[in-house]
C-alpha cells in the first residue's frame, strides 16, 4: 500500500513515481526479451534457409551429374556407318527423361538400331530407362531376329522392371544391301521416305505387359537416298496453347515438303517446328533418330551437301563452274575429290565468305572420307 502525506491540505502519493519507474523498466526488459527471441527465431530461420539452399544446390549438382550420365549413355552410342548418315537427339521434358535409343554393331555390315519410351517422366523413368537399355543390350548381342530379341527383352523387363511399361522399336540393318528387318513393341511406327512418305505399320504389345507376348517382323529395302525416321510419341503429342496435338498428319506434311533434307537438317527443322507449335513449352520427352542411305554417286552426294549449306539456287550456280575450274568430273574418285578440295573451298570462300566456306569444307570432307572407307560389296 502506498503511503499518503498531507502538505498544505493536499495528499501526495509518494510511491507513484517509483512505481511508474519500475513499470517502465519492466516493460523495457520484456521488449528486450521479445526482441532477443525474435532475433533468435530469425537466425534459426536463416540457418534453416541456408541449409535448404545448400541441400538444394547438392540436389541440383546430383541431377546435373545424372543428366550428364544419361546423355553420355545416349550420345556415345551413335556410330558412323559407311554409306549411311545417322543423327539422333533426345530432349527430356524434365531434368531426366525416360526415352532411349541405342546402336549395336552385330556383325560384318550388320547394325542394330533401337528406340524406346519408358512410362513416366523424371528420375523414376530415367532409372527404368537405364535398366531397359541394359536388358536390351544383353539380348541384342545374341544377334537374333528382331522379333525373337524383343520377346527376350520383354521377359527381362518383366523381371527387372515389374512396375514399368516400355515401348520399343528394334531394327536390324544390313548396311551393304540396305535390307531392314523390324519388330515393334507398342512404339510409334517408323516413317519411310523413299519417293513418298509412309509408315511401316507393325504392331505389338509394349514390353512389360505380358510375359507370353510374341512379336511379328516386317522387312523393307532402303534404297540410295532413302530416309528412315524414328521418333517417340512426344513428337506427335506436343500441344499448342489451345491443347491441340502436333499429330502424325502435320509430321507427314512437314517431311513431304522437305524430302531432300539430310538427317541433321531434318532433325533441326523438326525441333524448330515443335518449339514453334508448343510455344517453347515441352511437356513430354522427345527423341528422334534419322537414318539415311547415301547416294551411290559421290558427286551427287557432294552436290546435295552444297545445296544444303549454300542453298539450292546458289549451289546450282556455283557447283558446275567450280568443278570445271578444278578439273573434277562427276565420276572422280574420293582421292581426286580430296586433292581438289582446297581449291574448291578457296573459290567458295571468295564468293560466300569464310563462315559458309568452313561449314561446306567440314561437311564435304566428312562425306568424302566416308566414301573412301572400304565398303562391303553391294548386292542390289
Amino acid at each position: 500500500m502506498r503511503k499518503l502525506s498531507t502538505t498544505g491540505g493536499k495528499r501526495v502519493a509518494w510511491g507513484s513515481l517509483l512505481g511508474h519507474q519500475g513499470s517502465v523498466a519492466f516493460g523495457r526488459r520484456r521488449r528486450a526479451a521479445q526482441a532477443v527471441a525474435a532475433t533468435e527465431e530469425q537466425l534459426a530461420q536463416l540457418a534453416i534457409s541456408a541449409e535448404q539452399q545448400r541441400r538444394a544446390a547438392e540436389i541440383e549438382q546430383e541431377l546435373q551429374l545424372a543428366r550428364d550420365i544419361q546423355q553420355g549413355l545416349l550420345l556415345e552410342a551413335a556410330p558412323r556407318l559407311p554409306g549411311w548418315e545417322l543423327t539422333a537427339v533426345s530432349l527430356p521434358a524434365l531434368d531426366l527423361g525416360g526415352d532411349l535409343y541405342d546402336f549395336l554393331k552385330l556383325g560384318a555390315g550388320v547394325q542394330g538400331i533401337m528406340i524406346g519410351d519408358v512410362s513416366g517422366k523424371g528420375l523414376s523413368a530415367a532409372l527404368r530407362m537405364a535398366v531397359a537399355r541394359t536388358v536390351f543390350r544383353h539380348e541384342a548381342r545374341r544377334d537374333e531376329a528382331p522379333a525373337i530379341t524383343l520377346a527376350a527383352v520383354n521377359r527381362g523387363v518383366l523381371s527387372e522392371i515389374p512396375q514399368g511399361m516400355v515401348t520399343m522399336l528394334y531394327l536390324r540393318l544390313d548396311t551393304a544391301r540396305g535390307l531392314l528387318h523390324v519388330a515393334n513393341a507398342g512404339h510409334t511406327f517408323p516413317m519411310i521416305v523413299n519417293g513418298r512418305v509412309h509408315e511401316l505399320e507393325l504392331s505389338g504389345l509394349p514390353l512389360g505387359v505380358d510375359a507370353d507376348s510374341d512379336y511379328n517382323e516386317a522387312s523393307t529395302t532402303i534404297g540410295h537416298g532413302d530416309t528412315v525416321l524414328l521418333y517417340t510419341d512426344g513428337v506427335l503429342e506436343a500441344e499448342n496453347e489451345r491443347g491441340e496435338i502436333y499429330s502424325y498428319e502435320r509430321l507427314q506434311a512437314l517431311v513431304e515438303a522437305n524430302v531432300g533434307l539430310k538427317p541433321r537438317a531434318l532433325v533441326a527443322l523438326l525441333l524448330h517446328e515443335l518449339r514453334a507449335w508448343s510455344g517453347g513449352k515441352q511437356t513430354d520427352d522427345v527423341t528422334i533418330v534419322v537414318l539415311r542411305r547415301r547416294l551411290s554417286s559421290l558427286a551427287a552426294e557432294l552436290h546435295g551437301i552444297a545445296a544444303e549449306v549454300l542453298g539450292a539456287a546458289r549451289a546450282a550456280e556455283f557447283w558446275e563452274q567450280a568443278l570445271a575450274s578444278v578439273g573434277v568430273g562427276h565420276e572422280a574418285s574420293a582421292t581426286a575429290w580430296i586433292a581438289a578440295l582446297p581449291e574448291l573451298l578457296q573459290q567458295a570462300q571468295g564468293r560466300f565468305g569464310r563462315g559458309l566456306a568452313r561449314e561446306l569444307q567440314q561437311q564435304l570432307r566428312l562425306t568424302i572420307e566416308d566414301y573412301r572407307q572400304e565398303l562391303p560389296t553391294v548386292v542390289e
